[in-house]
């Protein structure tokens, strides 16, 4: 019972993950290059097929928090230049 109620907290997790990622207009693909992790990987977590260590769902998390920031800068430029 444990274990499941793991796998479907670590399933979760992604899954907040990665609507963070798409909000901001990226890929899980995009998520996986920025974290150094397998695409499949993250696939099999997502389906629950196996479990990740919580240190690498924080990667994921970090890398995705990498990805939002770099979306917000180059936003804030462009709105900078456009209002100049």
């Amino acid at each position: 019972m444990v274990n499941i109620l793991r796998m479907k907290i670590a399933q979760q997790a992604i899954m907040d993950i990665k609507n963070k990622v798409e909000a901001a207009g990226f890929k899980m693909s995009d998520l996986s290059r920025v974290a150094e992790i397998n695409q499949a990987q993250i696939s099999r977590w997502q389906n629950g097929i196996t479990e990740p260590l919580y240190s690498t769902v924080v990667r994921l998390d970090e890398a995705a928090n990498a990805l939002v920031s770099a979306r917000m800068t180059m936003l804030n430029k462009a709105m900078d230049e456009a209002v100049k």
